[in-house]
């Protein structure tokens, strides 16, 4: 019988364009080097990031042909909970959290002056992100969940910025915190 290949990864990084690459392209190398990965076995910690590089890497382990795991080492904010989705099986070790806010970007991003059409389109651009998000929330979390949430709960935690605790439960999917998200260790 044939021994199952583990590749195991440690990941402790913000979520950007540059480290998507870089992880992806690790991955189809390692695969092609090691004649094929049964399982990619993924340990995060990351303070999110760049909303689109989280919905591809979300979309990119989605669709890998081999197993996937990953565990929430201490936590994953922003970003970085499409990232997690994105996996087969999903833990968090003892005492991790997750945090959900609103669509950010950078002022640094926007030109020296700005119309009123400008920010109507930046308004939509961020809202379509933000929907985006908190359906794949919503639909990733709902299954396991003892408590689904709606989209809309998921939109209105996202609005008011919180923290997920994984607490006592057994090892969690996203879920509910019966704490308020001001009371959460940072």
């Amino acid at each position: 019988m044939q021994e199952r290949v583990v590749q195991h990864i440690y990941c402790s990084a913000i979520i950007s364009k540059k480290m998507c690459d870089a992880l992806t392209s690790y991955v189809f190398s390692v695969s092609a080097a090691k004649g094929g990965i049964d399982e990619f076995v993924v340990y995060l910690v990351t303070g999110g990031g760049h909303p689109g590089s989280g919905m591809e890497l979300y979309t990119f382990f989605k669709a890998r042909p081999e197993r996937t795991t990953i565990y929430n080492m201490s936590s994953v904010d922003s970003a970085g909970v499409l990232f997690f989705l994105g996996f087969e099986n999903r833990f968090g070790v003892p005492a991790s959290s997750f945090m959900v806010h609103q669509t950010k970007f950078s002022k640094a991003m926007l030109p020296e002056w700005y119309s009123y059409s400008d920010l109507k389109r930046s308004e939509l651009e961020l809202l379509a992100v933000d929907q985006k998000t908190h359906r794949v929330i919503a639909a990733e979390t709902a299954p396991k969940a003892q408590v689904p949430l709606s989209v809309e709960e998921v939109e209105a935690a996202a609005a008011r910025t919180t923290v997920y605790l994984r607490g006592g439960c057994p090892p969690a999917r996203l879920h509910r915190s019966d704490r308020h998200p001001h009371d959460a260790e940072a």
